[in-house]
């Protein structure tokens, strides 16, 4: 499912040349920060594997994170494909 979104032409401007990828980000780093989703998950979205999401997420000055028992889960799920 997509769903569009209307932001104010400035937010978009300021985005640069590939505003959905980073508004994506942006969201992404959001629910991670939230510890609504986990960075697999998030590598997922965003079409790179789980070591290219970690990177990812650790480049934009987070630390990444002690997983808690259901991100290893959720980690183990997404790198055996299943």
């Amino acid at each position: 499912m997509s769903v569009s979104l209307a932001l104010p032409r400035a937010i978009v401007d300021a985005l640069g040349p590939e505003p959905e990828r980073e508004a994506l980000e942006a969201i992404l780093l959001f629910l991670l920060a939230e510890d609504r989703v986990s960075v697999a998950w998030a590598g997922d979205v965003l079409g790179i594997d789980r070591l290219a999401a970690v990177r990812w997420y650790t480049a934009h000055g987070f630390p990444y994170p002690d997983p808690s028992p259901d991100a290893v889960a959720e980690d183990l799920t997404f790198a055996r494909g299943t």
